[in-house]
């Protein structure tokens, strides 16, 4: 094996001491080693981190989710998002985790927005991005859209991150450990929490229950991080097909609850206007 010069921040899940990397794998310093797939991502869950032999979303959910992103319609929310992580990067040598990247749409974008903007905002920084989701199918996924950025099949609560060594975290509609965000970041380092606001995806509720309800209105505090900025982001799209719907159903939460009878009336609709509600929180590590 020939080691590459890179220092690797990833964390062996068995001794929590560094990993690094290798041609084909990661190995700690008590010979723990894991191999990197084919498909260029790592698996660092433990069977004992899960709760059923695939946790996470099923593959049918990711190509759902893939689809109706690929669509275009969270491009403004993608778009703002990025603006908000961006203005939030200081400092030259940057790690950026998205905890819970789903198949990586977000954090694709990101790197994109990062690399378009001019070279002398990127020319002194080095600029490194870790997408960890529990979810196998969600993974494998990410890994086809960017081969470059290290995608990790891993558990939001008990990250196999080393302590102190992520800038920035986003955390998009995803659980998580509130213990394990503290641990990883870096002193002064940014949380970036996604979470519905209370319009989104009405217009879905309306198809599928009888009585519709807003999500609530709340703010969620972070202990040892403090609340340094809140962006709302809210506009309607129109989709436009049946098909689009049934994927937007499948990225949703609303894929676990709903019965065959909502099903069959939401495939039985063909076009749909809704909000799409956001709010978008930073915090950072005291």
């Amino acid at each position: 094996m020939t080691i590459e010069n890179n220092e690797s921040i990833l964390k062996c899940p068995v001794c929590n001491l560094s990993l690094k990397k290798y041609e084909k794998q990661y190995v700690c310093l008590n010979n723990h080693s894991y191999d990197i797939a084919s498909k260029g991502h790592i698996n660092l869950l433990l069977a004992n981190q899960k709760k059923t032999k695939d946790p996470g979303d099923c593959k049918e959910m990711m190509e759902g989710r893939r689809d109706f992103l690929n669509k275009g319609y969270y491009h403004t929310f993608s778009d703002k998002l990025n603006d908000v992580i961006i203005s939030n990067i200081s400092g030259n040598n940057i790690n950026i985790l998205d905890a819970g990247c789903g198949e990586g749409y977000f954090l694709c974008r990101l790197k994109e927005a990062l690399y378009r903007k001019e070279a002398s905002y990127t020319r002194n920084k080095e600029i490194d991005f870790f997408g960890v989701d529990i979810s196998k199918a969600a993974v494998t996924y990410a890994t086809k859209r960017d081969k470059k950025i290290k995608f990790i099949v891993g558990s939001n609560f008990n990250l196999p991150i080393m302590p102190s060594s992520i800038d920035i975290i986003i955390r998009n509609f995803a659980p998580s450990d509130e213990t394990e965000l503290n641990r990883v970041l870096k002193d002064n380092g940014k949380l970036v929490v996604i979470t519905p606001g209370v319009q989104h995806l009405y217009g879905l509720k309306e198809i599928l229950y009888v009585n519709a309800r807003k999500h609530e209105e709340k703010v969620t505090a972070f202990e040892g991080f403090k609340l340094t900025q809140s962006v709302e982001v809210k506009y309607s799209i129109d989709v436009r097909n049946a098909e689009d719907i049934k994927s937007l159903i499948a990225m949703t939460p609303y894929y676990w609850t709903i019965d065959n009878a909502m099903r069959e009336k939401a495939n039985d609709t063909s076009k749909l206007s809704t909000l799409l509600h956001f709010n978008i929180s930073i915090y950072e590590k005291n």
